[in-house]
């Protein structure tokens, strides 16, 4: 080691230039870097998607869902499976431990589901396989009004026709969806009087039109020395061909034209989902990028793209972003990268102002850019994006990249000071420190290596920012007894103290320090007489601050107030599209009143082809989501708006108004389902879980903290069910499928063919004329055509029934779940999930049911069984790694009783900054562990040092206390400072980290007072008895 200090003092050019090129190299792997919300994250999820028609949600879990769920739990990882079954779509999401392998994984399953294959019934589709994505939200949303040039009607079809194919074109993104509007089709309305009359069926109909409406390449024909294609060409050109198109004959053998008995017009189909932006109708496009692509590009191109659309497409439309991922992810970087420089900036003028000089503080200055950009080039090499994980890690690390370059620095001035020439300081000093140095590095990132065990997503969320500080602390290790030496034998001479400095703040701080020294060796002195106030004090403090622990809410992810929050409509099971949309409208006009509101986006219904991306009953005619965005300069935060205009929409019973307080995108990455309370009600019969979900409704509103509570189950259907009478269906060779695919046709309606319309494809739909469907008599007494070709009639062999069927039945296991959702208010109950789980303890609940927390207290439970895992076994090594540096396990065992000081002030502080006990700042207390036991090491180290000597053993502790006085002052300040623009949230993206910030901040507070006085007092005893 010595070799490598003296080679760097000897040859400072040649050290300027690895470092020089150390930093140019990272100045070009920022250029390269990926910039992301998050590391590019795999969670461990894979899910099943398959499609059933025509049939219930129940006959779905028992056809399709639960032999496929039975299948996958023998696959080796799985950790759980549940599944959604709804009208016609089933939905099985398996979740994995952390670190599966997911191309593995799928590999599994698809072998399990193929064994099954052929147990589903026949009309069902292939079970589709696709992994949990978290960019499968979308990035970015449009939304879009016609202008004069075209029909209003006409703007989603116009959309899809000529506007879809330029946001197809952008590099990156994965897929475009459009919400609201009208799509165009071709609708067949029969007479069914008449079809019946001519012995027609609606089975009929639809295999003569599917099979008219071909064109088929029918080979080559040679004609002289060319070849030419040969095609049958059968498609319908116009309406008026559809019409034609001949479906039967009669007895005579004419032929039955279509038009016969029909009415064929161009039109629209009956919507389902109406999209609103601030009162207008409008069409709003979902865009989706490509996992793993850079949200800020594709952003970007997005842009461009749409500036070449609004200007081709003047006449037609207009087109403006409301919503934008990108945005949230430039600010955060931006506003991580902005705390960074400010934290910088602000450890350097502390610096300053302890070193009471210019040159000391700009060569510790250099070691920050060196280990910076050298951290970016690993970075790069590691596949490592520009996260807010890896920068926050980064900008958290900020001021302990002084650490090591304070006490490598220290050391070589001490030497100076005894009169070394300035090369052999360098070399000596840091020498002496080498050991030191390289254990505070290990005792500060040890405390990151139980994160490989944690089996939470804290694992993979948070590994990625321990990496970041691991390899910024080693690089500031490498830069400290490297590039210091160097520096300093080079820069030391050279005079750098300006007479305004010197004269003020330099003269001010000596004054400073001095007074310091002064005071702390004489209340050392009398603590190390009677240090029964001191433990006193420090034992008051300690059990106080702990009390504070129950006045802390507890919480997955920090909450962040976005400035966006959702409103959630329900009205009376069944009801039309128009009149939930009439409630909306009122919403909607309450909330534009407000002059605090921006933006207010409505999606009333649903869209059929995204029914998989509104899960656990959160779709129909009856739902509607209204999503608020408030102004930058409101007046209210969003909690507060939501308390304000709660009061002001009152409406009938039947409508049910839930407000979701919309978490940023980092929180909806990091944690999906974390968003209040979520109980999971398990069983088996409906009932039973209804009556107990309406049961647990009823309690959960009287327990402060909770609102809005939602049950799954009253989510139902309003349906008339028809039931056929297997004998008697049997006698006329009707099965059921056949006779519920001709209910539906006649009634809903189905799509037959595609027929194009200038140049475009266009739906056509084959249904019965409303007149003939109006009405629950009518239907039934519609005539189906056997095979035989008699005409019965339904009621002859069917009867019908009123009742409320579930929207979709949730599983989780091997149970049927009624899923209980509420929001929960922090500022009424701190801890509401305690009381609610006393109110869930005195439920009687039948054999064979339970309830259970899934949701945030499911995730809270799990990664706070992790953090705590881990803060246990970042103690046990480093004690194992001290007690290997100083080879005694009692004085190891001493610098550890340092860990409990830190927590006096750390939870008063949370409650005064109004956070709560979460991820970050649990994360924030793992992170101290190392940084506050380094004072203590470094404290020994001179203990050790100084009992060499022959000085009395008062002397010893007090004089070792004041050696490490700055150097320990200096670091603490460094850290503390670096952290203070995160701690304040001066900048958005900070939020995340500001707990964890808070946590190190007080945390280093509290130990450096108290230690420099508790340490010293424990090994002064410790070490009379042992001189004695």
């Amino acid at each position: 080691m010595e070799s490598i200090l003296k080679f760097c003092v000897r040859k400072p050019v040649t050290v300027s230039m690895v470092w020089a090129a150390f930093i140019l190299f990272g100045l070009l792997a920022l250029g390269k870097l990926k910039i992301n919300l998050m590391p590019e994250l795999e969670f461990p999820k894979i899910t099943i998607v398959t499609y059933y028609p025509n049939s219930s949600a129940e006959e779905v879990e028992n056809l399709i869902t639960k032999p496929i769920s039975d299948s996958l739990g023998t696959i080796g990882g799985v950790e759980s499976v549940s599944s959604e079954s709804m009208e016609g779509m089933s939905v099985v999401t398996v979740q994995f431990s952390n670190h599966t392998s997911i191309d593995y994984a799928i590999i599994d399953v698809r072998e399990k589901i193929d064994l099954v294959r052929d147990g589903l019934p026949q009309d069902a589709s292939k079970p589709m396989v696709t992994r949990f994505d978290p960019s499968q939200a979308p990035f970015e949303e449009i939304v879009i009004f016609p202008k004069e040039g075209i029909k209003e009607k006409d703007l989603r079809n116009f959309l899809s026709d000529n506007v879809k194919v330029y946001f197809e074109r952008i590099e990156g993104l994965a897929a475009v969806q459009f919400s609201g509007g009208y799509k165009k089709e071709v609708s067949i309305e029969i007479d069914s009087e008449k079809m019946n009359a001519y012995n027609i069926s609606l089975f009929d109909i639809r295999k003569s039109i599917s099979l008219a409406n071909v064109s088929y390449p029918a080979g080559t024909l040679p004609v002289g020395d060319k070849d030419y294609l040969v095609r049958a060409v059968g498609e319908f050109k116009s309406i008026e061909s559809l019409g034609e198109a001949i479906v039967g004959n009669n007895t005579q053998g004419v032929p039955i034209r279509l038009s016969s008995f029909s009415n064929i017009r161009e039109g629209y189909k009956e919507r389902t989902g109406i999209a609103r932006y601030n009162g207008r109708d409008c069409v709003i496009a979902y865009l989706y990028k490509e996992s793993g692509k850079n949200s800020v590009e594709i952003s970007e191109r997005v842009r461009n793209e749409l500036g070449v659309i609004n200007k081709k497409f003047a006449r037609e439309i207009s087109a403006e972003i409301v919503y934008d991922e990108s945005k949230f992810i430039s600010e955060s970087i931006s506003g991580v990268t902005g705390s960074l420089i400010s934290g910088m900036i602000l450890a350097f003028l502390v610096l300053v102002f302890l070193l009471r000089n210019l040159k000391s503080p700009i060569i510790l200055l250099t070691v920050i850019p060196a280990s910076l950009f050298s951290t970016l080039l690993l970075f790069y090499i590691f596949g490592i994006s520009l996260n807010m994980m890896s920068l926050g890690g980064m900008a958290l690390g900020i001021g302990m990249l002084f650490d090591t370059s304070n006490v490598v620095f220290s050391a070589i001035e001490r030497n100076l000071t005894r009169g070394a020439a300035v090369k052999d300081a360098a070399v000596r000093g840091t020498l002496e420190v080498t050991g030191s140095v390289v254990s505070a590095t290990l005792t500060t990132v040890i405390v990151f290596l139980p994160i490989i065990f944690f089996k939470s997503i804290i694992g993979i969320v948070f590994g990625e920012m321990a990496l970041a500080i691991t390899i910024a602390l080693f690089m500031s290790l490498f830069a400290s007894i490297t590039l210091i030496p160097m520096l300093t034998s080079v820069l030391y001479a050279i005079p750098m103290e300006p007479k305004f400095l010197r004269e003020s703040v330099f003269k001010r701080s000596e004054e400073f320090h001095r007074e310091v020294l002064t005071k702390y060796e004489g209340r050392l002195s009398r603590y190390l007489e009677n240090p029964k106030p001191l433990f006193s004090i420090i034992g008051l403090l300690f059990v106080f601050s702990c009390l504070f622990v129950f006045l802390l809410p507890m919480e997955f992810i920090p909450r962040v107030d976005t400035g966006e929050f959702s409103i959630i409509v329900k009205t009376r099971n069944g009801s039309s599209l128009e009149t939930t949309s009439e409630v909306v409208r009122s919403v909607e006009a309450t909330l534009l009143k407000e002059g605090d509101v921006r933006s207010v986006i409505s999606r009333v219904g649903f869209e059929e082809d995204q029914i998989a991306s509104r899960r656990k009953g959160n779709w129909g005619t009856n739902r509607a989501i209204v999503r608020v965005v408030l102004k930058d300069n409101a007046r209210l935060s969003s909690a507060g708006f939501i308390s304000k205009i709660r009061k002001n929409l009152k409406f009938a019973d039947e409508v049910e108004i839930h407000f979701e307080n919309s978490g940023d995108v980092l929180s909806s990455v990091v944690s999906p389902d974390s968003n209040g309370l979520s109980l999971e009600i398990q069983g088996e019969d409906l009932a039973t879980l209804s009556d107990i979900g309406r049961n647990l409704k009823e309690r959960l509103s009287k327990v402060p903290g909770i609102r809005d509570a939602r049950v799954s189950m009253e989510d139902k259907s309003a349906e008339f069910s028809l039931s056929f009478d297997p004998v008697k269906s049997s006698i006329f060779n009707l099965s059921n499928d056949y006779l519920s695919n001709y209910l539906r046709m006649a009634n809903y309606g189905s799509v037959i063919t595609k027929v194009k319309l200038a140049s475009k494809n266009c739906d056509v739909r084959l249904f019965f004329q409303k007149q003939d469907v109006n009405s629950l008599e009518k239907i039934m007494g519609m005539s189906v055509q056997s095979p035989q070709g008699n005409l019965i009639q339904l009621s002859q062999i069917g009867r019908v029934d009123r009742l409320d069927s579930p929207l979709s039945i949730i599983r989780s296991g091997n149970s049927r779940v009624n899923l209980v959702t509420a929001d929960v208010d922090f500022g009424e109950s701190n801890d509401p999930y305690g009381t609610v789980k006393d109110t869930i303890a005195k439920l009687q609940l039948p054999e064979g049911y339970r309830i259970r927390f899934s949701g945030e207290q499911e995730n809270i439970d799990k990664s706070f069984g992790d953090l705590t895992f881990g803060f246990v076994l970042a103690i046990l090594l480093i004690y194992m790694l001290l007690a290997s540096q100083f080879e005694s396990l009692l004085y190891s065992l001493i610098m550890i009783c340092v860990i409990p000081v830190m927590f006096i002030g750390i939870f008063p502080a949370l409650f005064l900054f109004g956070k709560s006990l979460n991820v970050s700042s649990f994360m924030g207390i793992v992170l101290l562990l190392g940084v506050v036991v380094d004072n203590a090491a470094l404290y020994y180290e001179y203990v050790h040092l100084l009992s060499k000597e022959n000085i009395p053993l008062k002397k010893v502790i007090t004089d070792s206390g004041k050696i490490v006085l700055r150097p320990i002052l200096m670091n603490n300040a460094t850290t503390i400072l670096g952290l203070f623009p995160i701690m304040l949230e001066l900048q958005k993206g900070t939020e995340f980290q500001s707990p964890m910030a808070i946590v190190v901040i007080v945390g280093l507070f509290t130990s450096f007072f108290f230690s420099l006085y508790l340490i010293p007092v424990l090994f002064f005893y410790l070490l009379r008895n042992r001189r004695s």
